[in-house]
């Protein structure tokens, strides 16, 4: 307030000079003007914090003078603070008033008077200034978030902390098929899947707590599209967070689009394995008819066939097992990972039962491919439920089939 400007209006030099001695004690710049059209000259030079504005003057009075200044854009923001000896009535004060002045006093007052109207014109003015700066920042600002939301090809929404809805795009509104004007202000937990609204309000607290982005897969919205919902936090001058913007990206058709590859990997490695079991039960045929020919050698052909036998069966299951496995990868791309964060400690012979469980083989068919008997098999697969901590056979082959359906869930 010290250091203010103030532009004193008055046909009457002495006048004038009261008032400045009035005010000496604030160091205001004092601006003086005999008449109406003076002082809009000297408005146009200094434009001053405060105007005190006599109502009756030569050449333009107060009246025509203040409704110029309020028609002005660039003065119409300047307070005026009317003086009159003559123009007392309440009529004449309230029409001073509505033209546009933001206090009057009445000829004669005192110091006192004078300087309390002063100050608080002077402090009103400068919060009225602080709030108006603040209003266009938060204004400019809210036509930068505006722009921005309209601008993605996504749904995305603005909401309070809490979740009410302050801004949308065209495209979450289309989603909804609700107009987006008729959003705005309610909760926008009230347009998600009832059953999941728990979770996303756990996940908005995550948010505000971690001051960190996040992004997961969810069936947002009634219906059977899949979104990633990617949030992120607005934060004020003072970096509180304000709200929170959110971006819904369909990825139905993408999801659709992959699991049809699954799909048909998932084919192909059960093609894969009907022809190995093929090839491994011709294999054991063979074999078996070389030891057929055991009797009819000496003991060194005997142990020849052994070590062949041995050998070729060594070869034949690390070679078909490499085969399996680069096949299982590719259909369930993250299985192992899976499975060996959940439990650590299994054996390779223990995963590679998990995967020829997982993909529908039978203690028969394993064994074929193993070059096991299928009782071997039936052990392993005992052993291995206790180590899950399973407590049937049934409970292991939907242990594994859940363990499939958790890669795909964010």
């Amino acid at each position: 307030m010290s250091n203010s400007k103030l532009l004193l209006v008055d046909d009457e030099p002495l006048n004038l000079k009261l008032y400045d001695k009035m005010l000496k004690d604030f160091n205001f710049q004092i601006i003086t003007a005999a008449n109406g059209q003076e002082c809009l000259n000297k408005v146009q030079e200094h434009f001053p914090d405060l105007i005190l504005l006599d109502w009756n003057m030569p050449v333009m009075d107060g009246i025509e003078t203040l409704e110029i200044l309020k028609n002005d854009q660039t003065t119409k923001d300047i307070p005026v603070l009317m003086i009159t000896g003559v123009m007392t009535s309440s009529e004449d004060l309230s029409f001073a008033m509505s033209v546009g002045a933001i206090d009057f006093l009445k000829k004669p007052f005192d110091r006192l008077e004078l300087c309390a109207r002063v100050r608080n014109i002077l402090l009103l003015s400068e919060t009225l200034k602080t709030l108006k700066e603040q209003y266009h920042y938060l204004e400019n600002k809210n036509i930068f978030i505006t722009s921005l939301i309209e601008s993605i090809p996504h749904p995305v929404i603005y909401c309070s902390l809490d979740g009410i809805l302050l801004m949308c795009n065209k495209f979450f509104g289309q989603l909804l098929n609700i107009d987006k004007t008729e959003l705005i202000g309610k909760s926008v937990y009230r347009y998600f899947l009832s059953e999941e609204v728990g979770f996303h309000v756990q996940k908005d607290v995550e948010l505000a707590q971690s001051r960190a982005s996040l992004s997961y897969e969810k069936n947002v919205f009634p219906g059977d599209k899949i979104f990633i919902v990617s949030k992120n936090l607005v934060f004020n001058d003072q970096d509180h967070p304000i709200g929170i913007i959110t971006v819904f990206t369909d990825i139905s058709d993408l999801k659709k689009a992959n699991e049809d590859i699954v799909n048909t990997k998932k084919i192909e490695l059960i093609s894969n394995t009907l022809k190995l079991m093929h090839l491994n039960e011709m294999n054991n045929s063979l074999i078996n008819d070389l030891v057929k020919v055991n009797p009819f050698t000496n003991k060194e052909g005997q142990e020849l066939i052994r070590q062949m036998s041995n050998k070729f069966k060594m070869n034949m299951t690390e070679q078909i097992w490499n085969d399996f496995e680069t096949r299982f990868e590719n259909a369930f791309d993250s299985f192992y990972t899976v499975l060996l964060e959940k439990f650590p400690s299994l054996t390779p012979n223990e995963r590679k039962l998990c995967a020829l469980l997982r993909s529908g083989l039978s203690s028969k068919d394993i064994a074929i491919l193993t070059f096991q008997n299928p009782q071997s098999v039936d052990v392993a697969r005992y052993r291995l439920r206790k180590k899950l901590n399973l407590v049937n056979e049934e409970n292991l082959i939907d242990f594994l089939l859940l363990i499939d359906k958790s890669i795909r869930r964010v």
